[in-house]
């Protein structure tokens, strides 16, 4: 069987989890998810989508080395393309291992989905790379959604939008449905997962006040991701807090705390995840998910729970619309004076979205696994019963 070559923006989460996390800071739980614990997501994902062994490669390892243990790369993608990110190095280390190339969940960053971001010369460059090292494959880039297709498309790249891999997690066709009716056997909702949102996000930032309330009013765990700031709240870090971040949260979240107060808060609520799967059974703990972040309310939703992403941005827009997950513009929620309970009531699951979920679910697996065999993998027995297959 073809050997493959994972590469992933983790570092090696085994060793962390085994030997640094119990004592980890901020700082290092930020470095070893990459900059966002959601991260790990469709890292989890892509190890259970395909059907090879796999051999995790790190950029800048020695490319003969590489090239003696691998024969294909798959590169677990986020949203790199946008002007936050120049992937130069990325297309030097990929031009070295000389070896054809796979990309699984790219996405296009930025704030609507009405104009397309410009991207670095870098970027330009290793998207020339990836091409050149596709094979016999008409498109190596799986994306997330339409719009990242059509942004590759003007630049004239052909991609395939299959979604997130996060969304093939859970076994079965019928996913939605079967949350649909765990949600009508549980009754009320008594216990909320908020996956938080970022202080610093300008346009979104009123709505920690809101889930606040909701963590408060549900028994709520207050999920964590990004940025590190909020990991150090978490952790109670009060040395890795500055002067500006210390305003800027107090301002955020409200008159009712001041530092102590918000200390104390987090050390409460706050919960912070490394792993996927600790994380998606701690979610089976709760009969909802909603917030900003949609990693932190798709993994709910794969370990069975309805779940609510509050959009923010074309990012997660698009990652919803390309998944099939409920989402609610929060800009359209901005000002209308809504409760706790109100977020809860129109975060919970209709018949229309369960039955959204599972159409663009099984079309998803099915598209992901003919792009797998289209670049010559082997879809994973899990996505192929995802699908219809087996």
């Amino acid at each position: 069987m073809k050997r493959v070559g994972l590469i992933d923006n983790l570092q090696d989460l085994p060793d962390f989890l085994a030997n640094r996390y119990e004592t980890a800071s901020a700082a290092d739980c930020m470095a070893a998810t990459g900059g966002n614990t959601g991260n790990v997501a469709f890292v989890h994902a892509a190890r259970k989508v395909l059907g090879h062994p796999l051999r995790r490669v790190v950029w800048g390892e020695r490319p003969a080395t590489v090239r003696t243990e691998v024969d294909h790369l798959v590169i677990c993608c986020a949203n790199q393309l946008g002007s936050h990110a120049d992937l130069g190095e990325w297309a030097d280390h990929l031009e070295a291992l000389g070896l054809p190339v796979t990309l699984l969940g790219l996405g296009a960053q930025s704030d609507t989905l009405d104009r397309f971001p410009a991207l670095p010369a870098g970027t330009l460059r290793f998207l020339d790379v990836v091409r050149h090292h596709r094979g016999d494959a008409d498109s190596n880039l799986a994306v997330r959604g339409d719009y990242t297709r059509d942004l590759l498309a003007a630049l004239g790249h052909t991609a395939r939008p299959i979604g997130c891999p996060s969304l093939q997690i859970a076994p079965g066709r019928d996913l939605g449905s079967a949350i649909l009716r765990g949600q009508a056997q549980r009754g009320e909702i008594e216990r909320v997962a908020v996956a938080a949102g970022n202080p610093w996000h300008g346009p979104s930032a009123w709505l920690e006040a809101l889930l606040v309330d909701v963590v408060e009013q549900y028994a709520g765990d207050y999920v964590v991701q990004h940025p590190q700031e909020m990991l150090a709240f978490a952790f109670g870090e009060v040395e890795a807090l500055t002067p500006e971040t210390v305003a800027r949260f107090l301002a955020v979240y409200g008159p009712r705390f001041d530092l102590d107060g918000l200390l104390a808060w987090y050390r409460r609520h706050a919960v912070v995840h490394v792993d996927a799967a600790s994380w998606l059974r701690a979610l089976r703990r709760c009969d909802l998910a909603l917030g900003p972040r949609y990693h932190g309310v798709a993994l709910a939703v794969q370990a069975g729970r309805p779940g609510c992403v509050l959009t923010i941005d074309g990012r997660t827009e698009e990652l919803c619309i390309g998944t099939g997950l409920k989402q609610i513009s929060a800009h359209t929620l901005k000002g209308q004076g809504l409760t706790a309970p109100d977020l809860v009531a129109l975060a919970q699951w209709t018949p229309e979205d369960a039955e959204r979920f599972d159409t663009v679910r099984h079309r998803k697996a099915q598209d992901l696994a003919d792009f797998l065999r289209a670049n010559g993998l082997q879809p994973a027995d899990h996505l192929l019963r995802n699908a219809g297959e087996l």
